[in-house]
């Protein structure tokens, strides 16, 4: 669900994600999974998310593009 970039900070600091974990979507603000480590993976998790994939989908395909990069 795409939410404000205040609210998706305060929730990622309140869950321990780092605040660079907060990406902006194409209709909001997502919180990228741990452990990536390149921006373009968080951004690709953003944008899935934006057109509705479930998150354990966009995840495993943002932790796939984080690899090749």
């Amino acid at each position: 669900m795409p939410e404000s970039k205040s609210h998706a900070t305060a929730r990622a600091k309140s869950l321990g994600f780092p605040k660079s974990h907060v990406v902006k979507g194409k209709n909001g603000y997502f919180i990228a999974p741990k452990g990536l480590k390149h921006h373009k993976a968080a951004q690709a998790y953003a944008d899935m998310r934006s057109k509705g994939m479930s998150k354990s989908n966009a995840a495993k395909i943002a932790h796939s593009i984080d690899n090749k990069v």
